[in-house]
């Protein structure tokens, strides 16, 4: 058994949602983000709050969210918000959960812990990235089934199917493939900063550290973050902290149909695929037998250019039908953004920035705060449109929200 722990108190009932000190102070995922800005070296919160290019696509991801309206129905009988789900077989009380956020450790130590453990108190899932700096076996310890396992594809057949069968003894109900990596991408701020893992010592990597003593003092208890589940198949005298000791050695640059099936010749549980935006990629999907889809552009970490997944989703979701579990990323930082996903077709979301802003701005308590926080909102936007169930939230979409004239002209073309 670790020998370390993580504090674990029962998540709150609905009724005391949205109370206490942290929901005064803090009531929205904006306000950790302003605090996470506050608390992390600037290297830290680059790497977490930047994107690809110009960063453009981080304005289009939201602009994307903030063109969905609701009519609501308010001459209907009340009753309370019924927000469980069923997922790849098992039961969730909400319909989102953590993304998966590589080298999380950077941002804020035993960020992956943290979330994992809030996760499991919330019954909501957690992805564990496959170059997260908490290991595979740690988060099957806390988060149990609760916990899905995301692979980027490798070179190596006997190492994927070694991670695989430490996946699968650890106790994680579902692997996800991502597949939108196959070539390097240009994050402006990464490459001012001479960003790498652990943070390259120049002075004024220095002085940053210095400038923000509680990360600093978290980081050194911690120690030096490394890749934990990547490190039995590091070569011989290679860096452990690098990310181009990865790239050059374990991680291909992209995956094929041929390589995808390989995967889901070694997982025989629900496999998901992560990164596709058009029916293409979808359909091959299908054919292969692959259980789920996230629709994602990476949270435009990949390409400033790439079209926002909410603008594609009806469309994947038509040509797919109901033969997979579709789900969507990227943009998404709030409860009405989790209902306007399942408005227009999401069955679940996924948030990443959103929970590392909590972690970053308040450690272990920030988790559950944001986790609390995305839970309250989408309650209160269900009994705002007079959606008492999942499923009645698709009819209460306006018509002449920007979101839906998209889509009648995706299904008309």
């Amino acid at each position: 058994m670790s020998m370390r722990t993580v504090a674990r108190t029962p998540f709150p009932a609905r009724h005391e949602l949205g109370t206490g000190k942290l929901h005064n102070r803090y009531p929205s995922i904006a306000d950790l983000e302003a605090r996470a800005y506050a608390r992390l070296p600037r290297f830290a919160w680059d790497y977490l709050a930047g994107a690809a290019g110009d960063e453009t696509g981080l304005a289009h991801n939201r602009s994307a969210y903030d063109g969905v309206g609701f009519t609501p129905q308010y001459l209907c009988e009340r009753r309370a918000a019924d927000t469980r789900t069923t997922l790849f077989g098992r039961s969730f009380a909400y319909p989102f959960g953590v993304a998966p956020v590589g080298q999380s450790g950077l941002v804020w130590p035993r960020s992956a812990e943290y979330l994992a453990a809030a996760a499991k108190r919330a019954d909501i899932p957690f992805c564990l990235s496959m170059v997260a700096t908490t290991g595979i076996e740690r988060i099957g310890e806390i988060a149990g089934a609760n916990a899905w396992f995301q692979l980027y594809p490798l070179r190596d057949p006997g190492v994927t199917r070694s991670v695989l069968q430490r996946v699968r003894a650890a106790g994680f109900s579902a692997l996800i493939v991502t597949v939108d990596t196959p070539a390097g991408r240009r994050t402006l701020r990464d490459r001012r900063n001479g960003l790498s893992l652990p943070p390259r010592l120049s002075l004024a990597n220095i002085a940053r550290m210095f400038g923000h003593p509680a990360w600093l003092a978290s980081s050194a208890v911690t120690g030096i973050p490394r890749f934990e589940t990547l490190l039995p198949y590091m070569p011989k005298g290679a860096d452990a902290t690098g990310v181009i000791a990865l790239t050059q050695t374990l991680i291909a640059r992209g995956i094929d149909a041929k390589g995808l099936e390989a995967v889901r010749a070694l997982w025989d549980g629900p496999m998901i695929v992560k990164g596709p935006l058009g029916v293409e990629d979808a359909r091959v999907c299908q054919a292969i037998g692959i259980d789920g889809l996230v629709v994602s552009n990476h949270g435009a970490r990949q390409s400033e250019s790439l079209v926002s997944p909410l603008h594609v989703l009806r469309r994947i979701r038509d040509a797919v039908g109901e033969s997979l579990c579709v789900g969507v990323d990227s943009g998404v930082r709030s409860g009405l953004d989790i209902a306007r996903a399942l408005a227009l077709g999401a069955q679940f979301v996924l948030l990443g920035r959103a929970f590392m802003f909590g972690v970053a701005a308040l450690g272990a308590a920030g988790a559950q705060h944001a986790t609390e926080l995305l839970a309250l909102e989408l309650e209160q936007a269900m009994g705002q449109f007079g959606c008492f169930e999942l499923a009645d939230l698709p009819a209460r979409l306006a018509p002449d929200s920007a979101a839906a004239t998209r889509i009648a002209s995706s299904r008309q073309s």
